[in-house]
């Protein structure tokens, strides 16, 4: 995977928007779009030697941004309604939390000024919201429904009473298509045309990288990504989703200042987006959810 680069995680200040008119109804699709917020909380925990009780102190907050897309609703009476959002798999996996990440010296002087004994472990409590393009901010339940990781989709629950994205039909090369996302943050809800980021591109196929133990499949977008795109939905002339942007080709990122800005992007097939909504439903009605590979399953 050397020449694939994940895009989460950055939050930049940035300027211009950009659309194209032959998508029919642009507007509508912007409804189901939202910006993805986390919060790790990277904390310490011990048994206190004074207390004798076991305790957490955070160490530090990281905040990170993704885009997502609404593509299920349920609504009942007397009750909200039920949201489900389709983003990248690597927006919703914590951070492996490792002692070796941090400097040695450091992990001395907090176990002495919290009063730990030796044996301490590092935990991450990360919080997930979304804000859709109306300003509204939303929690999203803490467990997804669904992670699968090859495909790198992932299917979280909140309850956001806008209309979700159908899923389209089969691609054609080269067909025309667009994407909605939220690249290095650039989001401004409430604003002049709802500040969402539109670009266009074609469709360039799918294809099977080498990965360690198997492949993985892609499709292939010449649509221009960034960082805080992972998750956005590729959709098509009729509105309609066909794809999910997960990573670009970091042979575009500087080597001095790791600035990516490529005009290649890979994402989730039609299919395994098909594959990730029909999981997460399935999922909900047994009550528990799933982590998986796409390839395993479908070979």
């Amino acid at each position: 995977m050397a020449m694939i680069n994940r895009i989460f995680l950055i939050l930049l200040l940035g300027l211009t928007a950009g659309c194209t008119h032959q998508i029919k109804n642009p507007v509508d699709i912007k409804k189901s779009f939202v910006m993805v917020h986390k919060t790790v909380a990277v904390q310490v925990c011990g048994e206190n030697e004074e207390s004798k009780t076991n305790e957490c102190r955070t160490l530090m907050n990281m905040n990170s941004s993704g885009s997502g897309a609404i593509v299920w609703n349920e609504h009942s009476l007397g009750n909200p309604p039920r949201t489900l959002i389709l983003t990248a798999d690597h927006v919703c996996e914590d951070p492996e939390m490792k002692f070796s990440n941090f400097d040695p010296s450091m992990m001395i002087h907090i176990r002495e000024k919290l009063k730990f004994k030796k044996e301490v472990k590092l935990v991450a409590d990360s919080k997930m919201s979304v804000t859709t393009v109306d300003g509204k901010s939303y929690k999203v339940k803490k467990h997804p429904w669904v992670r699968n990781v090859s495909a790198d989709t992932c299917i979280v629950e909140s309850s956001i009473d806008r209309p979700s994205l159908l899923i389209g039909s089969k691609l054609g090369f080269g067909q025309k298509l667009l994407n909605i996302a939220a690249p290095k943050g650039i989001f401004h809800p409430n604003q002049s045309g709802g500040g969402v980021y539109y670009t266009d591109g074609m469709y360039n196929g799918e294809f099977l990288m080498s990965h360690e133990g198997g492949g993985r499949i892609f499709a292939m977008f010449s649509i221009i990504a960034a960082p805080g795109s992972s998750g956005s939905p590729v959709v098509n002339t009729n509105g309609e989703i066909v794809g999910m942007i997960h990573s670009i080709d970091s042979r575009y990122c500087s080597p001095l200042t790791g600035q990516c800005n490529s005009p290649v992007s890979y994402g989730a097939t039609l299919e395994q987006v098909r594959h990730t909504l029909l999981e997460a439903l399935s999922a909900i009605k047994r009550g528990e959810s799933i982590k998986f590979d796409y390839k395993k399953v479908n070979q």
